[in-house]
């Protein structure tokens, strides 16, 4: 009697599991897209603060759209998003948070323009009124002077901290869209990455309450 070779059957990934990432794989893709077309509207909306702003804004809408684009297809093409990628485009998307965060809670990007036409900032020629100077990345006009610390919340030591500006009703829609982004980036990755990833954005998330707490974040 002769013996049939049986071929090795190859591990079955759950169902569920492939379910659960194509969500998330199109919640990161829907995400980022909307994110990028909300950095075209803010481009448009900062014309007059000068070419830095501008150009920020429409770079990263190019790499938030082209990142959308690629995990359409890759899905199409029925490839899994490769972790480096997703990494990549995690860590990205935490830092253009934590920049908006530092834009609107101190005057650390504020410190580029100043009223007496120098640090950086772009002076603009209006007919019919004076002229005046805009921070070069949140657009904040400081043709009225900068921000005093008086006018800032007061630290735990009795200081007072440095005053940011309010966010608008565009930026906290695109930092809400990119925090979504980034929940789903994380459930991309896989189980060690996906823990690793997690545990830093706890770290951070800790890292700016006590910052806020103590007053260096306003």
């Amino acid at each position: 009697m002769s013996a049939v070779a049986e071929a090795p059957v190859a591990p079955e990934v759950p169902a569920g599991t492939d379910r659960a990432l194509a969500r998330w794989r199109w919640v990161a893709a829907l995400t980022a897209a909307a994110a990028g077309v909300l950095h075209v509207v803010a481009a448009a909306d900062h014309l007059e603060v000068g070419e830095l702003a501008v150009g920020f804004f429409l770079l990263t809408a190019l790499a938030q759209v082209g990142f959308a684009v690629w995990l359409v297809v890759s899905s199409w093409a029925g490839n899994r998003p490769g972790r480096e990628l997703v990494t990549v485009a995690l860590i990205g998307t935490v830092g253009l948070i934590a920049l908006y965060v530092v834009a609107h809670t101190t005057d650390l990007l504020s410190a580029f323009a100043s009223t007496d036409g120098g640090g950086g900032g772009h002076e603009h020629d209006v007919a019919g009124r004076e002229t005046t100077q805009f921070d070069p990345v949140t657009g904040l006009d400081f043709s009225q002077g900068m921000p005093t610390q008086s006018e800032g919340p007061v630290a735990m030591g009795g200081d007072a901290a440095a005053a940011g500006h309010a966010p608008s009703l565009l930026g906290t829609v695109t930092v809400a869209t990119e925090v979504l982004t980034v929940v789903a980036l994380t459930a991309l990755l896989p189980g060690s990455w996906r823990r690793r990833a997690a545990n830093a954005l706890l770290a951070l998330g800790a890292l700016a309450w006590v910052l806020w707490f103590t007053g260096l974040l306003g």
